[in-house]
């Protein structure tokens, strides 16, 4: 496996017009690593916009699930099998520890674990290729950046009405867990909520749009991190967007930036 790699990473949770205007905190949640080895490790969680607790849900799975594997030994070395059963772990644990802790002086009668609900999509990935771990909406792309024929789609997965979808607090969740694996035919990663897919995939998330991700992606790839961070925050959050969503949005990226030409 080739470990000689190098990426260039970053990412956003903005909350949506909506939730600012109700004065509701950004349900959406961001978590990454980029180990010394060359692997990438990222997730991006979409808490339930009807409960009030699902913004500490969403940044408790996703810091819970990266740092899971960021830690491992050797990745290399892990199945498939082995890292669909850490990453069933790691969710299952999460949710225990959060029905087990005082959450803003609630008693543990008090809290479900719908409270918490979130959906997910990890990537776990390097220079050979990868997986998604997906459950719920959201999306995640694995691409030529120069040309997305070939670009590996983790698509969303909503329930019988468009307005529902899964979250790893129900019951059955791990029946809804998808493992979607890619080769080294990319060089970037993209993963992003719900609240991003209208603007940067086709209907039904078919395709990535080239006219939206390409020249974003480009752009950060050039931009010194904090104002890449900036113009980033102000494309997710312009007015025009208003009309297209009102959603919370995450939209993390990583890329292998060209070599110079010589």
């Amino acid at each position: 496996m080739t470990t000689d790699i190098h990426w260039k990473a970053g990412g956003i949770s903005v909350a949506g017009f909506a939730h600012e205007e109700d004065d509701i905190p950004c349900q959406d949640a961001h978590a990454f690593k980029i180990r010394d080895d060359g692997w990438l490790v990222a997730a991006v969680a979409d808490g339930a916009g009807s409960v009030a607790k699902s913004h500490i849900g969403a940044q408790a799975y996703v810091s819970a699930v990266v740092g899971r594997f960021a830690a491992e030994p050797d990745l290399s070395a892990m199945t498939e099998e082995a890292m669909v059963g850490s990453f069933i772990d790691e969710i299952n644990s999460t949710t225990q520890i959060l029905l087990d802790t005082d959450v803003a002086g609630a008693t543990l009668s008090d809290v479900s674990r719908s409270e918490f609900a979130a959906t997910i999509v990890m990537v776990v990935g390097h220079a050979d290729g990868g997986t998604f771990f997906h459950v719920g909406d959201g999306a995640g792309v694995a691409l030529k950046l120069k040309n997305f024929a070939d670009a590996v789609i983790s698509k969303p997965q909503n329930g019988e009405y468009a307005n529902e979808t899964y979250f790893v607090t129900m019951d059955d969740w791990e029946d809804h867990l998808r493992i979607t694996s890619f080769d080294n035919t990319f060089d970037t990663v993209v993963l992003m909520s719900d609240g991003v897919t209208p603007m940067a995939m086709t209907k039904g998330c078919e395709a990535p749009f080239p006219s939206f991700v390409r020249p974003v992606i480009e752009y950060l790839l050039k931009a010194d991190p904090e104002v890449g961070q900036t113009t980033l925050h102000n494309t997710l959050t312009q007015d025009k967007i208003r009309a297209i969503t009102g959603d919370d949005k995450t939209l993390f990226w990583a890329s292998q930036p060209s070599p110079p030409e010589t």
